[in-house]
């Protein structure tokens, strides 16, 4: 893998599914109602750890070995909604044995029906209702190791 330079950006897009909160909750635990029961539009509630994962896939593309994670949950995240998870390098120091030390900053949004991720911007539609495609979800900072 190419070195991770500070001020690169990495996505990861996801739509979760009912059959995803499922076999989270089976494997976490996390089986409340507001996971397993349908709300009045038909949707259910994704476990904020599920939602934290899209972080999780970016860090595992990238190699890194988690070492801190500071998540900001927003607001709700539901089945069929389009997510967008942008990780932006902060930071990339060098450690003794070769590898590198990286700091990311990371938002989540979600991303309304037929736009693609990168006509969306999280600012845009953020002031206006907290339900609409455009709100941000989720902010983070994440800490890891890349060894050589």
């Amino acid at each position: 893998m190419p070195p991770v330079e500070a001020g690169e950006t990495f996505t990861e897009t996801r739509t979760f599914r009912p059959e995803d909160v499922d076999q989270f909750a089976a494997l976490s635990g996390d089986d409340q109602a507001r996971h397993t029961e349908p709300d009045g539009d038909g949707r259910r509630m994704v476990q904020g750890l599920l939602t934290a994962s899209l972080l999780t896939s970016i860090g595992g593309d990238l190699e890194v070995l988690a070492s801190q994670m500071d998540l900001r949950f927003q607001r709700p995240v539901y089945t069929g909604e389009r997510l967008v998870c942008e990780l932006t390098v902060a930071s990339v120091d060098p450690r003794a044995d070769g590898g590198v030390n990286l700091v990311g900053d990371v938002t989540v949004w979600r991303v309304s029906r037929g736009d693609e991720p990168s006509q969306a911007d999280p600012a845009v539609v953020d002031s206006v209702d907290e339900d609409i495609a455009g709100s941000v979800v989720l902010e983070a900072t994440v800490e890891g190791i890349i060894r050589e």
